[in-house]
């Protein structure tokens, strides 16, 4: 019973490597058939036909790997330009080597017609040199090798491209998920634990607002865990998210810190990217509030006017000395995630000290993603 149920898995997983090693076959067996549909047209025997058809495709063949398998890997990718370049010009002489060692042997049979005479004897009459390597052989058969033994190779590149470009895109997004776990982990211990103790704290008091602070904690951390995976989420649940964390910060720094925070507009009408405002917030508290409990404050202000947002935050700055340094792996991550997610035209960010006020402050002008109706 067991052997019964592999087997099928098996044929499942060969027949894609059957089709994978047949796709090759089936590309260069196109690549004769257009040859031989384009020298049919000189009007020749099919034994000489079948020689042209044959030079082009070895030509065609040791191009196509030479260059997939040394110029691709160790040249365009080590950005070897000149030595690229001496590359293809290897490969154009192969061709050219071929079409003069096969015009030669043409012509010791005594096999070239009338129509291909002047073609062949412009080669093979002015010898190995004059006829392959020298810059006039090269003018003249330039056009011949490109639209010949060129177009593989090209269609081999094009190929590279879109796989390095594919392969950048996704090793970019993981680093990004990577980075946005970080993000989650910003929510820290040290935040976490000063919370739940101001929590227990309430308990033992019996303080009537330790149920709304325990529910501002875990709409906090399930959104952060559950919610925030999604490329796009609702403008009103991240907002949310913000002022739950604004609501245990308030409970964590009490009197000592002034938290303003203000908002305006339709928010139930847009989407956007996860987690772009906390690590700003996160920043005010962390460089602003933490440097300086005495008469320090943070401002928050949230708008949306006709499809666009509106975000700032500003925080006070110790009175006295340089200011922390602002920003690290999170407002690195929202500067990434903003450029992957929206067009430039569709942001703007702004982030800066004004010394002269003692301030910090930050600033994002985002164009929202409507939420999609649900018709479409």
């Amino acid at each position: 019973m067991e052997v019964l149920t592999r087997e099928p898995r098996a044929r499942r997983w060969a027949w894609p490597l059957v089709l994978r090693r047949l796709a090759p076959l089936l590309w260069w067996s196109l690549f004769v058939a257009f040859e031989w549909v384009a020298f049919q047209s000189w009007q020749e025997t099919p034994l000489v036909t079948a020689g042209f058809v044959l030079k082009d495709l070895l030509a065609a063949v040791a191009g196509y790997y030479f260059f997939a398998r040394v110029v691709l890997p160790r040249l365009v990718l080590r950005r070897r330009w000149l030595l690229t370049g001496l590359g293809l010009l290897a490969i154009y002489y192969v061709w050219g080597l071929c079409s003069y060692g096969y015009y030669a042997l043409l012509q010791h049979s005594g096999l070239i017609s009338a129509n291909a005479h002047d073609y062949m004897h412009r080669v093979i009459d002015y010898g190995l040199w004059g006829g392959v390597f020298s810059w006039r052989a090269i003018s003249m058969g330039i056009s011949d090798f490109v639209v010949t033994v060129l177009p593989p190779i090209l269609i081999r590149f094009v190929r590279f491209l879109l796989t390095t470009s594919n392969q950048s895109l996704r090793l970019e997004r993981e680093n990004l998920t990577l980075e946005l776990s970080f993000l989650k982990a910003q929510v820290n211990p040290h935040f976490l634990f000063n919370t739940l103790n101001n929590i227990y704290t309430m308990v033992v008091k019996q303080d009537a607002r330790a149920p709304v602070m325990v529910q501002h904690l875990t709409d906090l951390m399930h959104y952060t865990v559950y919610e925030s995976d999604a490329e796009k989420v609702p403008l009103s649940r991240e907002i949310g998210f913000l002022e739950d964390y604004l609501e245990l910060e308030r409970l964590r720094y009490g009197r000592h810190v002034s938290i303003r925070y203000q908002k305006s507009g339709p928010f139930d009408e847009f989407r956007i990217t996860p987690l772009l405002f906390f690590p700003f917030v996160e920043n005010a508290f962390k460089h602003g509030v933490d440097s300086s409990l005495e008469a320090s404050w943070v401002s928050i202000t949230l708008a949306v006017h006709e499809g666009q947002l509106h975000f700032e935050v500003s925080n006070s700055l110790p009175p006295a000395g340089p200011p922390t340094a602002f920003g690290g792996v999170g407002v690195a991550n929202v500067q990434k995630r903003l450029a992957l997610h929206y067009p430039p035209p569709d942001y703007q960010l702004t982030i800066g000290p004004e010394p002269a006020d003692q301030t910090y402050r930050v600033v994002l002008v985002l164009r929202l993603d409507p939420v999609p109706s649900l018709s479409s």
